[in-house]
């Protein structure tokens, strides 16, 4: 059963679709600062096709991320949280029942500069041109969400010509068009005046006969490119919160690592439920894998003590000083990891049989490798072992389901956690996931049962993999044109 709230439940409410919108304007509101919107919003937008690109810090996205894990622990969203660049982070909200899902952007940074490929604008450059002297209304972004803002128009224009440039869009195309119209309106109805910051007055007599002519033009051709570039340093390095600080930093790109473990996690995915004792992990497992005749369930545990070394060393300490298997795997959490990751390592490349033509769905783990290294996991401050950290970049990527729940659910099942140990305790697995590289991390609310539960995080999975075939359908369609 769902756990009371102060929040009204989603599904509860008429359109599931619009209060995703409004979940979503609650995240805003807990994030100190101004959101910008980075680009506008199609007129036709559909959720489960479009996304919503947003312009925060670093630490701006982590309190929206935050915000995010406190409402699946109220029940009232599901969400997922995929990251495999440092510039962007993607996340996805979806209702109780599923049905509907809202794709949210998140970008730290600008890296859409076809003339610094290498270079990038971090956030906190672009927000510094939001001035105290113009209104919250006069930069709403939309109606709709309103705790988001919009960027000066000729900073907004800039930045569509480098995106554009840097997708290498057509300029042609209705819904290209249509930005490209709104953002010159925008640029033509605005006075510098509107803001008490330096403008370079030259540089931008011309970048308005480039929004007079961009509308009308058939190609984004490279004088639009390099002037737009050119302004846009210009116009950010006399903001006086800049001054003194570089525009540009380089390009923190994705080392040979990443990239490996992010195709070991495409190519070879495992699914780590993760939770307090008492969440139903293990009865969600067992329903995902009825739900899913191509996986294969694997108890985490048994990765280490089926080793015979462990079961030897294990016994003799039992027998010399009492000690059970849980007080020895705490105390040797850092070896019984590093077996865990070996054989898990192992099982990942072994998932697929040689003798057989169909390959194995996926990997199912009752916890995750990563959650040995959580020590004191019962007590109220539970804790990470020393080396921890860099344990954890060894352990073979997963897409963790972290089932969270209120403490008052909890002690219906089990009543062995205090509610403080509970909330350090998921807390602690919620930063865990969110450590590994690259990120895929579920946030499953409280369901009623564990088959509702291995119903949504099917559907979860499924629609992701949707959004990427639609993805590159698209991609697939434009090379056509072209």
């Amino acid at each position: 059963m769902h756990s009371a709230s102060s929040f009204p439940s989603i599904d509860a409410l008429p359109d599931p679709a619009s209060c995703l919108v409004a979940a979503l304007n609650d995240l805003l509101r807990a994030v100190e600062g101004r959101v910008v919107l980075l680009r506008p919003l199609a007129a036709c937008f559909n959720s489960h096709r479009d996304d919503i690109d947003l312009l925060l810090t670093e630490a701006q996205c982590e309190q929206l991320l935050y915000a995010a894990f406190a409402h699946c622990v109220q029940g009232r969203i599901h969400c997922r949280i995929q990251q495999s660049s440092s510039a962007k982070a993607q996340l996805i909200l979806w209702t109780i029942d599923c049905g509907h899902m809202l794709m949210i952007d998140l970008w730290t940074s600008f890296d859409q500069l076809p003339c610094r490929r290498h270079s990038c604008i971090p956030a906190g450059r672009l927000l510094g041109t939001l001035t105290t002297s113009v209104s919250d209304a006069q930069i709403q972004a939309t109606e709709e969400i309103p705790a988001l803002r919009r960027l000066p128009p000729d900073i907004d224009l800039c930045l569509l010509i480098q995106h554009l440039a840097t997708k290498r869009r057509k300029v042609t195309t209705p819904a290209v068009r249509e930005r490209i119209a709104r953002a010159c309106e925008r640029l033509a109805s605005w006075s510098p005046e509107q803001t008490s910051q330096d403008v370079p007055y030259d540089s931008l007599a011309e970048l308005r006969v480039v929004a007079a002519q961009l509308p009308r033009a058939i190609l984004n051709t490279p004088r639009f490119i390099a002037l737009s570039h050119d302004y846009l340093l210009q116009r950010l390095r006399r903001v006086p919160s800049n001054r003194g600080l570089p525009v540009l930093e380089p390009r923190r790109r994705r080392g040979q690592v990443t990239k490996f473990r992010r195709t070991v996690l495409k190519h070879r995915p495992t699914v780590a439920v993760i939770g307090s004792d008492g969440a139903g992990k293990t009865s969600v497992v067992s329903a995902l894998a009825l739900q899913q005749p191509n996986s294969a369930c694997v108890v985490a545990k048994k990765f280490y003590r089926r080793a015979l070394t462990y079961q030897f060393i294990s016994g003799l300490m039992k027998r010399l000083s009492g000690t059970d298997r849980g007080m020895f795997d705490e105390r040797a959490a850092v070896l019984v990891t590093l077996r865990a990751t070996a054989a898990l390592w192992i099982r990942i490349w072994m998932s697929v049989h040689p003798w057989s033509n169909k390959a194995m769905h996926f990997l199912i783990l009752d916890r995750s490798i990563a959650g040995f290294l959580i020590t004191d996991r019962k007590s109220d401050t539970p804790r990470l072992t020393r080396g921890a950290t860099w344990i954890e970049e060894l352990i073979p990527p997963v897409t963790s389901v972290l089932l969270t729940l209120p403490h008052a659910e909890l002690t219906r099942r089990k009543q062995e956690m205090s509610a403080h140990g509970h909330d350090a305790y998921q807390r602690m697995l919620f930063e865990q996931a969110l450590r590994q590289q690259p990120t895929d991390l579920i946030l499953l609310a409280n369901l009623p049962s564990a088959q509702a539960a291995a119903a949504a995080i099917c559907e979860l999975l499924r629609g992701d993999r949707q959004s990427a075939e639609s993805s590159t359908e698209t991609v697939g369609n434009r090379k056509a044109v072209a």
